[in-house]
């Protein structure tokens, strides 16, 4: 905090020479020692008098001097921050010294006339202290005890679910290179092998990716012939959502990442839209933008471009509106986009939104007039029919006592009763579940009518089925298949459909528990995060989409809709806390206030913070939607007028919009239109259509099954299995499973790195898995790395391994299957790889030893042994890769001996 406070009070200083901040000092210590024992002076600013008292203490750039700076600015600005225009007794400057009063009134006409010095002075009110208080401490202490049992929960969470989010792969990621005093072996081999690194999009880098790039890099030196080469453009940082923070790369251009020293270059080509977009992109966004860099505030300059193209066609048109009416506005959009693709057919349009909830009635209105669109994660799959009608069924069979979804279900169009059949079985009776009360209405002959009787009939039949089924089949299984068997798709009138209902079982598929659901009513907030595929097969001129998503594409007509709506702000959390860029910056941490009790000034201080980078960030994201356009931009919106005697007078957008940041551009146009009559609304008098309950045919039934097809009967090889007489034991089949798995991690490993001394923990650890007793473990693993050091000192396990020559194609553990001569064939190949002279090697290691005399007999018998095993895998391997001749061998590194094997 003292970094952060003494660079805001550097920046006072430049704004105020010492001459002048001398003359201001004084003029604040003479208020001060009138104010001081004076009634009607609030305690706060009595305190803040009182650092007034050594009049030799001018404040300056140190943090300490944070009381003479805050006392000096309540002696010159009001409580809302502007300045004082005149002075009197209450002020400090009685009328007995007119000296001092006229010097204060030449001071604040001076203070008056410099709009930054004010803001800045302003700015130290919302500064916190330079330290915490014993209080703060106590909650933080309390906050910072509890946060790493919460993260053991969570990896505990993660292990139980086989699952693990970006966060914590991002963490595991900077855990693998260490630090940069104390880097692993992965950090050195990356820091041997990386030669240029490219970051592109680096405006919307976070600080644990900006750690990363940094470990990366950390043995780089000067002049090393190492390059990084970092590509993005500041205007476009809107990601801060996943803690992107444009101030690092301000940062990254004035002060380099770390060790590596960086040339800034700055483009100004735009090749993308007319001049007219261009020319009104650089009148309006210097207003839009910050007029300078601000690293902590997240604030970015703007930075006008050059059109490189010559046309002059489009341009941006604004259409006002000053009823609150989002239909209108919808229609209007569906108007515009006619307009466009009539005027050009082969022309693209983007209609782009802040917020997915701005979409809905433009979803709506473009399929009510019969426009393609592709909408790019905005439909939400909850709002279909389909998706409505699984969600229903799954919740009644995973709750019988769920009567909302069971009637949903008896609704649906796969059976489709009348209000007046389902009246008939419920009734009002509560008591009884709804599969209950359908046996009942069954068994009664006056309950239902023929047609919802017939109906409740087939459906009740199903669902008792599936119910019988339940914890039998996975969650996805159990209800697709009843929705299969009520029909479901048959009910479907879009190819879409089918995709929507599919995406849905699949989510099932993910979050169920053994068949179940953790917690059934909550199945909708599962399902909230589904939105529609686009189409694949052909791309729909018309888009539709969030500004986010919009990031690096281009169109030629650009829509957007609602720009007086607010934007999401800002939540209250249990403890704040905020990283400030720079070599001297840090993280600062802030708990909530308890429940009545003062604000915290620290954690209001990162409040406000992060509340000015939204803001900062809000004009950039309109930055973005703008510069998508290539030829034509639209933009939307919607004030409030207010009737004055004067006549019709307009209310401004609202703070926090984007038609807020935009209206000094385009006041002008919704004053000439507020006074002029509204066009007819050609869509005004548009017949809404009737929605039409769908439901299947009473006659309905499932198709039948195509014709049964038989199936010839093929035998199965395992190629692996056990051949006639092994005489190996299971621990020495272990042994040469771990030895295979061993010299793969050196071939991959690469001949700089190959060790023939693997951690023998590891080892052991390794072999009780594959099943070796705990008593042999030791001399297992004694027996694996004798194997692994005979081949690595062995000139031909070297050239096996590719240690020594250059081998291509080679594969280690490789598995095939083929067909051959009716049989499937399946097998595992230890080594296999194209030597020297393109011939294709299948290398079968054995791991056994033999003692005492006989040597050449015991290999004569092992050839013998394994030569049916070699054919069938020459076999596939022809199969494979029929091209190339294959010869093969066995390999026994504990003896150094090898024995070609002749195969056809």
């Amino acid at each position: 905090m003292q970094n952060v406070i003494k660079r805001h009070l550097t920046t006072l200083c430049g704004l105020m020479n010492e001459v002048r901040r001398r003359d201001y000092w004084d003029l604040a210590v003479f208020a001060a020692s009138n104010l001081r024992d004076t009634t009607g002076v609030n305690e706060e600013k009595r305190l803040l008098l009182e650092a007034c008292s050594n009049a030799h203490a001018c404040p300056n750039a140190h943090s300490d001097t944070i009381d003479g700076w805050l006392a000096l600015a309540s002696v010159f600005l009001k409580r809302d921050g502007s300045p004082y225009q005149t002075v009197t007794k209450k002020s400090g400057f009685p009328t007995t010294h007119p000296q001092e009063k006229e010097r204060m009134l030449g001071a604040l006409a001076e203070l008056a006339q410099d709009e930054e010095l004010i803001e800045q002075l302003g700015a130290l009110r919302t500064l916190p202290r330079p330290r915490y208080s014993q209080e703060q401490w106590a909650i933080l202490e309390a906050l910072l005890a509890v946060l790493p049992v919460g993260v053991a929960e969570l990896q505990i969470a993660f292990q139980s679910q086989g699952q693990a989010d970006y966060i914590e792969a991002a963490l595991r990621a900077l855990q693998s290179l260490g630090s940069s005093e104390e880097p692993t072996d992965l950090a050195l081999a990356f820091d041997y092998r990386l030669q240029h690194l490219l970051v592109d999009e680096f405006q919307d880098t976070s600080f644990g990716q900006l750690d990363l790039l940094e470990r990366l890099t950390a043995g780089w030196t000067e002049g090393d012939g190492r390059s990084l080469f970092c590509v993005g453009d500041p205007m476009q940082s809107i990601y801060r959502f996943r803690q992107a923070e444009v101030g690092l790369f301000l940062q990254l251009q004035r002060q380099g990442l770390r060790n590596v020293r960086l040339e800034a270059l700055q483009l100004t080509s735009n090749f993308r839209s007319t001049r007219p977009i261009i020319e009104w992109v650089n009148r309006v966004f210097p207003g839009v933008l910050s007029p300078t860099d601000n690293a902590e505030q997240g604030a970015v300059r703007y930075s006008p471009s050059v059109a490189a193209l010559s046309s002059t066609r489009g341009g941006v048109k604004v259409h006002p509106s000053f009823d609150k009416d989002e239909l209108a506005e919808a229609r209007h959009v569906v108007k515009l986009i006619r307009k466009s693709l009539a005027e050009d057919p082969d022309t693209t349009v983007a209609v782009l939104v802040t917020a997915r909830s701005h979409v809905g009635l433009i979803a709506s209105q473009l399929h009510a007039a019969a426009i393609d669109f592709q909408a790019i994660e905005i439909e939400a799959l909850l709002d279909r029919p389909v998706v409505q009608d699984l969600t229903a069924l799954t919740r009644a069979l995973l709750h019988l006592a769920d009567r909302t979804s069971w009637l949903a279900v008896l609704r649906a169009p796969w059976c489709g009763l009348t209000l007046n059949d389902l009246h008939a079985i419920v009734g009002n009776n509560r008591a009884s579940t709804v599969n209950e009360l359908l046996a009942r209405a069954l068994e009664s002959s006056e309950t239902l009518s023929d047609d919802g009787r017939e109906r409740v009939t087939r459906v009740h039949s199903i669902l008792q089925a599936a119910l019988a089924q339940r914890g039998r089949l996975s969650l996805r299984d159990w209800v697709e298949r009843t929705w299969n068997a009520l029909g479901g798709p048959a009910t479907l009138h879009r190819p879409q459909d089918l995709d929507d209902a599919d995406a849905c079982l699949h989510r099932l598929d993910n979050i169920e528990i053994a068949g179940d659901l953790d917690d059934a009513a909550r199945l909708e907030e599962q399902l909230d995060r589904l939105f529609a595929r686009p189409r694949p097969e052909n791309r729909a001129r018309v888009e539709v989409m969030t500004i986010h998503k919009s990031k690096g594409l281009e169109y030629d007509v650009v829509i957007l809709p609602a720009l007086d709506r607010l934007l999401r702000g800002e939540s209250r959390e249990l403890m704040r806390w905020t990283r400030i860029p720079g070599h001297d910056g840090g993280i600062v941490f802030a708990p909530i206030k308890a429940a009545g009790a003062d604000s915290d000034p620290m954690y209001r201080w990162i409040e406000l913070l992060e509340r000015e980078r939204s803001a900062r960030e809000r004009g950039r994201l309109l930055y973005v939607a703008a510069t998508r356009a290539k030829r034509v931009l639209h933009l939307l919106g919607r004030v409030r007028v207010k009737e004055t005697e004067e006549g019709a007078e307009l209310r401004e957008p609202l703070n926090g919009s984007m038609l807020r940041l935009l209206w000094p551009e385009v006041k002008s146009h919704f004053e000439s239109s507020v006074q002029t009559k509204p066009q007819q609304d050609l869509f005004a008098f548009a017949a809404t259509p009737s929605v039409r309950v769908r439901r299947l045919p009473l006659q309905w039934q499932p198709p039948s099954a195509d014709t049964a097809v038989t199936a010839k009967p093929v035998n199965v090889s395992d190629l692996d299995a056990k051949i006639e007489f092994d005489w190996a034991s299971q621990t020495a089949r272990h042994i040469g499973t771990l030895v295979h798995r061993e010299l793969d991690r050196l071939v991959r490993a690469g001949a700089d790195r190959a060790t023939p001394a693997p951690n023998r923990a590891r080892l052991c650890a390794e072999l009780a898995e594959l099943g070796v007793p705990p008593d042999r473990c030791d001399a297992a693993a004694d027996r694996v790395v004798a194997a692994m050091g005979q081949t690595l000192a062995d000139d031909r396990g070297r050239w096996l391994l590719g240690l020594s020559s250059q081998l291509t194609e080679a594969e280690s553990e490789l598995a095939l299957t083929g067909v051959f001569a009716g049989e499937i064939l399946s097998g595992v190949i230890d080594r296999t790889f194209v030597d020297e002279h393109g011939v294709r090697w299948i290398v079968d290691f054995k791991t056994g030893s033999h003692e005492g005399g006989g040597l050449e007999q015991f290999l004569a018998d092992e050839v013998r042994r394994y030569r049916d095993q070699l054919q069938r895998y020459a076999r596939l391997m022809k199969l494979f890769r029929p091209e190339q001749p294959v010869r093969a061998a066995l390999y026994f590194p504990l003896m150094k001996q090898w024995r070609e094997v002749r195969v056809e």
